[in-house]
């Protein structure tokens, strides 16, 4: 049986000052508080590119999301591990069918896009 939880009495005075000072403190929100719901409009124009790799003795999937607009902006997600390689290459081209907003995968990212200088 577990024991019976208790709480200093200094603990909890502590505990009770603090919920106190909450009224004094917490202030409305307003709609900057609510940028990052809608920062994430950007997603709706992504390519979404599998990538599977050898990951401390296993093969991980990630899933990388990349605007078709400017390249440079995404996000990499870690979606599972496998022990076989080509178990994990089947489940990153299943996860990337199902997360890309255009199923035919007509969405693609240029390399040339970047822009990238080579000197």
């Amino acid at each position: 049986m577990k024991p019976r939880f208790n709480i200093d009495i200094k603990a909890y005075d502590a505990l009770l000052e603090g919920l106190n000072q909450q009224y004094f403190v917490e202030k409305r929100g307003d709609q900057s508080d609510f940028r990052l719901y809608f920062d994430d409009l950007w997603l709706a124009d992504t390519a979404v590119i599998d990538d599977v790799h050898r990951s401390r003795g296993a093969w991980a999937v990630d899933l990388i999301f990349a605007s078709i607009h400017n390249p440079l902006k995404f996000i990499r997600r870690h979606i599972t591990l496998h022990s076989c390689p080509k178990r994990a290459a089947q489940q990153g081209e299943f996860m990337r069918r199902v997360a890309a907003k255009d199923q035919r995968g007509t969405l693609s990212v240029s390399i040339r896009s970047l822009q990238i200088c080579k000197n």
